[in-house]
């Protein structure tokens, strides 16, 4: 599988073509609502996976194949990227290669380390979570390596925006029944409330997760949230529809998206720019030669490609 997926449709940062740097599901965490399935390498140990120079190829000769540049470049995919202990040199390497703004999604659990606040220092945009105030109810949702402690999660955090000069657009994830009662939003409220972001970001469990018993908050219930958090804070938007798609290779570049986390025929329509017939018409010829299997969730089809689910 290469480095390289995408351009897709971004719901938080328009059309982000991914570099994803760790191998599948390595992670600090083992998120109840991770759409990329169970960790397999539950870690906090920063490697160099993958070499640098052998991204930056990949990255350039995929630039070179797009007719129009995406809007940014995305450090994320299926495990932490900050567990890669190349991050640093890479964002360097993105932006002298291409000129385009690189982002970094992170769960924020290596932020408490120096080094890594440095390297995501690089980046023009970070998008860091934060799903719970309380150390019991972390555990329960995020489900951490047994050496993180929330309390550190926050202060890096913390100490991270204090001196960073880029744009923070702060994700928190609510599952029901997991971080949704009172004594926990009004932890993250207090948290955020002195924190000089961007953006605060709901989002909920709409992919299917890894226990199989996670649950979407209503629109109604966001609504009731977002407003408890204030200005700053929007309920993460469906993607659009405004990207075009731009080769031939459709089947490969669907693979290369539903590897890495489940996704609708309205997700795939939306990143490639097809329409939602001409998507399922190709996703049942995926289908039929093995290559992708689906699964149902609160009346919805998922698209999950066939070697993932072997894993």
């Amino acid at each position: 599988m290469g480095r390289i997926f995408g351009p897709v449709a971004s719901r938080r940062l328009g059309r982000s073509l991914g570099v994803d740097v760790i191998p599948y599901k390595t992670c600090s965490f083992d998120c109840v609502y991770c759409e990329c399935g169970g960790t397999t390498d539950l870690s906090v140990e920063r490697k160099n996976f993958y070499p640098v120079g052998d991204i930056l190829e990949e990255l350039k000769t995929r630039l070179g194949q797009i007719k129009e540049s995406p809007d940014i470049l995305t450090l994320s995919g299926a495990g932490e990227p900050t567990l890669y202990s190349g991050m640093g040199e890479l964002i360097s390497g993105m932006k002298d290669l291409s000129g385009i703004p690189v982002a970094v999604i992170t769960n924020s659990s290596l932020i408490s380390m120096e080094d890594v606040r440095d390297e995501l220092s690089l980046a023009d945009i970070v998008v860091p979570s934060l799903d719970a105030a309380i150390q019991t109810c972390f555990e329960k949702i995020n489900r951490p390596h047994p050496s993180i402690r929330l309390k550190n999660v926050i202060g890096g955090l913390t100490r991270f925006i204090e001196g960073y000069r880029g744009e923070v657009r702060l994700e928190i994830l609510l599952v029901d029944g997991y971080n949704t009662d009172t004594e926990n939003l009004e932890g993250l409220k207090t948290i955020v409330s002195g924190l000089d972001i961007a953006s605060i970001q709901l989002n909920t469990a709409v992919r299917p997760g890894t226990t199989g018993d996670t649950r979407a908050l209503s629109r109604e219930r966001l609504e009731e949230i977002r407003a408890m958090f204030g200005d700053r804070c929007e309920i993460v938007a469906d993607v659009s529809s405004k990207t075009k798609y731009e080769d031939g290779a459709a089947s490969e570049n669907i693979l290369s998206m539903i590897e890495r986390r489940p996704c609708t025929a309205a997700d795939i329509s939306a990143a490639l720019g097809l329409s939602v017939p001409q998507t399922i018409k190709l996703m049942d010829s995926m289908i039929a030669s093995e290559k992708v299997i689906t699964e149902s969730k609160e009346g919805m089809t998922w698209y999950i490609a066939s070697n993932r689910a072997s894993r």
